[in-house]
């Protein structure tokens, strides 16, 4: 069969699975380097080794080779696109050669996965694996940390506090986020956003930004209405809301998702200890704002189910969504209502 026409048959029986053919092709033309439209055992080793994987079960060379025989089914000592895809999306050959990075974002990250069927009615699992790839618009965590790093050394902290004499100054409820109270308290911010919001901003874009600012506005108002003779800075609300985020998008993604129960009892512990346990062991008794990560918390969780992505939606997902936006608008409403009022009648600055 002509090449041509047997690159455009797969494309067709892929149909329903574009970014897994997406994915597939643009890895079997990196390997194919001579462009024949087949991969040999001599350019994948090449293609493994170029980009550094290392096997997790043995020596290199043995284990591409075995890989290599047991998917090339016509014995030709060559692979064709349809053997190709079978061996990049088998277990076995994904176990051998899954690097600690990828492993990382598989935990983090949903990796939907679907059933295609080719040509030799074979049945492969497929992965959208280009969507949790590092893309030059994830830059938000990165800039945040940057401005936050720069503001901290530059000292300018005072007029973006959370300063509890001055609510009507309606700018601080957020820029808060941008001071922290010592260098320990800005790099345990920084580290945390950079290695559970990046992961999430890698699959969601620019909709991680809302909900570091969702988290933010809900600590600061959780805050001040709870503790209305307290101050606050750091940005450690927006922090937490990126755990319950998580925890959003496996419930909204809980078919798709990779390993979703691990995932809940990872970031659900870790939200419950760091948040409900300490703040009623401690309330707001040392110079951690507790109820600050806890409306943090909630506001991640209910906003990232509404504007988190939602790889397939089923009517469960959806009678969820509008329960969380309910909760969500009436929470903001009450909050914001009783911040007036504070605002209204809580004693201001004579200077």
């Amino acid at each position: 069969m002509d090449n041509t026409v047997f690159q455009i048959d797969t494309r067709r029986l892929l149909e329903r699975g574009t970014s897994v053919n997406g994915y597939c092709q643009s890895v079997f033309d990196k390997c194919d380097r001579n462009q024949d439209g087949f991969v040999s055992l001599e350019e994948l080793t090449a293609f493994i080794k170029s980009n550094e994987q290392t096997p997790t079960s043995g020596p290199l060379t043995p284990i591409i080779l075995n890989n290599y025989q047991r998917f090339d089914q016509n014995h030709d000592n060559k692979l064709d696109f349809e053997e190709f895809v079978e061996m990049i999306t088998n277990d076995s050959f994904l176990k051998d050669f899954a690097n600690l990075g990828n492993r990382y974002v598989k935990f983090l990250v949903p990796v939907s996965r679907r059933t295609v069927k080719l040509r030799r009615m074979h049945t492969i699992t497929g992965m959208y694996e280009e969507e949790v790839k590092f893309k030059k618009t994830d830059v938000g965590m990165i800039l945040l940390s940057i401005i936050q790093i720069a503001l901290y050394y530059i000292g300018y902290n005072k007029p973006l506090i959370f300063d509890h004499l001055r609510r009507y100054e309606v700018w601080r409820y957020m820029t808060y986020m941008f001071t922290h109270s010592s260098t320990l308290h800005l790099f345990n911010n920084v580290i945390f956003q950079l290695a559970v919001g990046l992961p999430l901003e890698m699959v969601h874009g620019w909709r991680v930004i809302v909900i570091y600012c969702a988290g933010v506005l809900g600590g600061s108002l959780f805050q001040s209405v709870i503790y209305p003779d307290e101050n606050l800075t750091g940005g450690s609300a927006g922090v937490h809301s990126f755990f319950t985020a998580h925890i959003a998008t496996v419930i909204m993604n809980w078919r798709e998702i990779s390993q979703p129960i691990a995932q809940l009892i990872f970031f659900g512990f870790f939200t419950v200890c760091d948040t409900v346990y300490k703040y009623i062991t401690y309330g707001n008794q040392n110079s951690t704002s507790y109820i600050a990560h806890l409306g943090g918390a909630i506001c991640g969780l209910l906003v990232g189910v509404n504007i988190l992505r939602n790889l397939r939606e089923t009517r469960v997902e959806r009678i969820i969504w509008w329960i969380s936006f309910v909760i969500y608008t009436i929470l903001m409403i009450t909050l914001i209502s009783l911040e007036i009022a504070l605002n209204v009648f809580h004693l201001r600055p004579t200077s």
